[in-house]
């Protein structure tokens, strides 16, 4: 899953060092963020990273990215602390509690463009906050395909600005607690949901559901994808992020919507396999097309 692309596709967000804990251990400073999962469910040299670490940010990780990453050249390093965050897991992962969240440099040092990136044909604005995003859009000199992740935080502190992002978007991908808390509706049906969220202008939307798959909704069509079941569930964090990377690297590459939708899914389905990103970087082959057969006879419509 090698690829080799200009930058066609940039992937942005968040980037961060976690502290994971769940019903398996204590993992400390690993690799996390919206933009780091996203691009790692990508296929190598595929997609350009965009977003901001700061000097503290360790070399494995920098490796990493670097490895998978068109380049770096969209990814600044001032000096300054990294984006971390803490988040504790129910056993049975149905919820996590944040421990702790410091932005760093994160949210004050807004990223800058390269001159190719500018260009760009796909866009995933990952969750972040929306000033950041709205200083990605404003720096955009084509008309990419958008895609936006959001969630409750940002619903809550930033709402116009927010959207003011759903307002340029094609593809609003949020979970499916922030697409409630965003509808603002009492014990509606998910489809009560979709038709408020397309009412405010979203062009389409597909609300994440974890075990439970993903529904795509627009003003003319609907159908869900369930989610493929492993065996052990290790760790959640990401796996949203890794569903919008995968969904986003199938159409660039020419995929409709459903198909991408199972591309996500497959992602999603290796990221919950280990600890933070590993799941990610090291899966068989042979494994990947079986769980993308049986998700493509999963789509119901």
């Amino acid at each position: 899953m090698t690829s080799n692309q200009s930058h066609r596709t940039l992937i942005a967000g968040s980037i961060s060092i976690d502290k994971i804990i769940n019903k398996y251990g204590t993992y400390d400073n690993v690799l996390g963020g919206s933009a780091a999962y996203a691009l790692l469910a990508t296929p190598k040299k595929g997609c350009q990273l965009v977003g901001v670490v700061g000097s503290d940010f360790p070399d494995q990780y920098l490796n990493l990215l670097d490895n998978h990453s068109i380049t770096l050249d969209d990814l600044m390093i001032p000096d300054g602390k990294t984006f971390t965050w803490g988040g504790e897991y129910a056993p049975d992962f149905s919820s996590r509690e944040t421990l702790y969240v410091n932005p760093g440099i994160a949210e004050s040092c807004l990223p800058v463009l390269s001159g190719k990136s500018k260009q760009c044909e796909y866009l995933l604005l990952g969750n972040t906050s929306p000033k950041v995003q709205l200083a990605i859009l404003d720096q955009i000199e084509t008309k990419p395909f958008i895609i936006l992740d959001t969630f409750k935080l940002y619903i809550d502190t930033t709402l116009e600005d927010l959207k003011k992002t759903m307002h340029r978007s094609d593809l609003l991908c949020i979970n499916y607690n922030e697409a409630l808390y965003l509808s603002k509706l009492s014990n509606p049906s998910i489809d009560d949901i979709a038709k408020c969220i397309l009412d405010m202008g979203v062009k389409s939307l597909i609300i994440k559901k974890g075990e439970e798959g993903a529904s795509f909704f627009n003003n003319q069509d609907n159908f869900s994808i369930a989610a493929y079941y492993v065996d052990q569930v290790m760790d959640t964090t990401g796996a949203g992020d890794s569903f919008v990377g995968g969904l986003i690297s199938s159409l660039m590459n020419g995929a409709d919507i459903k198909e991408a939708m199972v591309e996500g899914s497959v992602m999603a389905s290796f990221c919950i396999e280990n600890i933070a990103h590993k799941g990610l970087i090291s899966f068989p082959e042979e494994e990947y097309t079986l769980r993308k057969k049986w998700l493509q006879s999963s789509l119901t419509t």
